[in-house]
């Protein structure tokens, strides 16, 4: 059954969030945009497609990505931002070795009450550790023997400590990261639990991150 030039354009731009976002903001140049897909929804419609009528269906699906943007409301999702200063972000290659000094760490951080910032993600390949500077120095002595694959000084982690259980709201991680990304504010790692949501990102960029955030709360 042939779709409508409407329903078609909808479906092509809501197939990447990112262009949803780019057509809402009013970047998306509609002309050049137009040209890529008009042949395929010429094709989903069974019709010869006019570019004025894949334009206007643009502009309208804005105009209501717009509209909604404008009616979405937080309530229910509270936070408070605490960050973490002075994280060092350390790469690894993952190796059975590597892995039994890791319980190790934990310990180390242990001594301090566990206030030290310390995030281990073990990836298929790879092992990432963020922690604050002062673990540091007992990091590079247990691992010593590990060569560093990748390694970033100078940031920061920025959490969003929740109070409900923000994983059962769909929309807070993508709305937070897409808020980052607007903001050309690169993100180095994304750490979440049940409750907080922590954004490791250069120092420089560690005001404008907590503006970002803090604006998403109560955002009309």
């Amino acid at each position: 059954m042939a779709e409508s030039v409407s329903k078609k354009v909808r479906e092509i731009v809501d197939r990447t969030p990112f262009l949803r976002d780019v057509l809402r903001k009013g970047f998306l140049n509609y002309t050049n945009f137009t040209e890529s897909i008009i042949d395929e929804v010429a094709q989903s419609c069974n019709k010869e497609v006019k570019e004025t009528a894949v334009i206007m269906a643009l502009r309208r699906y804005a105009t209501e990505l717009n509209r909604a943007e404008g009616q979405k409301k937080s309530d229910g999702v509270s936070y408070t931002i605490v960050m973490h200063t002075n994280i060092i972000d350390y790469n690894y290659s993952k190796t059975p070795e590597l892995i039994q000094q890791l319980g190790t760490l934990y310990e180390l951080s242990g001594r301090n009450g566990g206030n030290d910032f310390l995030n281990i993600i073990l990836g298929s390949s790879e092992v990432t550790i963020a922690a604050s500077e002062k673990l540091i120095p007992w990091i590079e002595k247990t691992l010593s023997s590990f060569k560093t694959t990748y390694r970033q000084d100078d940031l920061v982690a920025v959490t969003m400590i929740f109070g409900s259980n923000f994983v059962q709201t769909p929309g807070i991680v993508y709305e937070a990261a897409r808020r980052l990304a607007w903001n050309s504010i690169n993100v180095y790692e994304i750490v979440s639990t049940v409750s907080e949501l922590t954004f490791v990102i250069k120092r420089t960029d560690s005001f404008e991150a907590y503006r970002v955030l803090q604006n998403l709360q109560g955002k009309k």
